[in-house]
């Protein structure tokens, strides 16, 4: 493994390039993407029996320029909507074709997600989640040495909470605006109903303590290589969350590199802007 190009605290100035400041502007170009590349090169595979249940793989060309004998390496995605199930992998596949595009495979994976009426469904999310970063190991071509994981918002809480927990850990895991302290979210009510990590979870943090400390990244450390990535301007998720888990980590005897951004929430996932081309570079940097 090549050394980290990253080095902690580190600010990454803007080029002037345009950036996304709202979701409606990255669904427009989620949108766009999706038609225009006409899904080339990326595979659906179902991998459960429940239509969420599923991921898409994209493959760069062959040869990539980072192959080797046992493949290419890869970055499982998970999407971030504050668990909920209205927001899909959808959110992602940009950034799915851009690596590939890069060289790097992509693993873009759906999950159980809560909706009015099917709330605490927290358990359902992590088996899913699990399960579709076992599925990778299963396939052609991937060096799963190499595995890697990015996770935005509620995504980035995700990616945390495998990174600390799964047998296999991955190479490197990205949390790009992360929900890393639910109790803090929970208290400034983060979400557009305020309410989103009690409804994911099912209880509030006062009825259930156990499973929010189980589900609280800041609670769990993890031996693996993680960076995180915020942007400056993120009023959805506030930098704060990932300062806080930097300083607890810290105290823990755990070092996490950190990326801060000039952009907002949605810019760290807008392949069109700076600040992932700024990301794009650093995973590059680190093959």
């Amino acid at each position: 493994m090549s050394a980290n190009p990253i080095s902690s605290g580190l600010v990454i100035p803007c080029r002037g390039a345009r950036q996304s400041s709202t979701l409606v502007r990255l669904k427009a170009r989620v949108i766009g993407r999706t038609r225009t590349k006409a899904n080339m090169g990326v595979d659906r595979m179902q991998w459960g029996a429940e239509p969420w249940q599923f991921a898409d793989l994209h493959m760069p060309d062959d040869p990539s320029p980072f192959q080797n004998a046992a493949g290419v390496p890869c970055v499982m995605l998970i999407h971030g909507g504050f668990w909920k199930s209205a927001w899909t992998s959808e959110l992602m596949r940009p950034i799915g074709d851009d690596l590939a595009e890069a060289g790097i495979a992509a693993w873009n994976i759906e999950f159980k997600g809560w909706s009015d009426g099917d709330e605490g469904v927290w358990m359902d999310t992590l088996s899913d989640v699990l399960r579709a970063w076992g599925q990778l190991a299963l396939l052609p071509g991937i060096d799963i040495t190499r595995s890697m994981i990015m996770g935005h918002s509620a995504g980035g809480q995700l990616a945390l909470m495998l990174a600390s927990k799964a047998e296999r850990r991955p190479w490197l895991t990205i949390a790009q605006a992360p929900i890393t302290d639910l109790i803090a979210a929970d208290h400034a009510n983060l979400s557009d109903e305020g309410d989103a990590v009690r409804r994911w979870i099912g209880a509030g943090p006062t009825e259930m303590p156990e499973v929010w400390r189980q589900l609280n990244p800041v609670d769990h450390p993890a031996d693996v290589s993680i960076l995180l990535v915020h942007g400056e301007r993120d009023e959805d998720v506030p930098k704060e969350q990932s300062e806080t888990y930097a300083r607890v980590m810290k105290a823990k005897g755990v070092e996490v590199q950190k990326l801060w951004l000039p952009g907002d929430h949605y810019s760290v996932i807008d392949v069109a802007s700076d600040d992932w081309l700024v990301q794009l570079n650093a995973i590059i940097d680190w093959l």
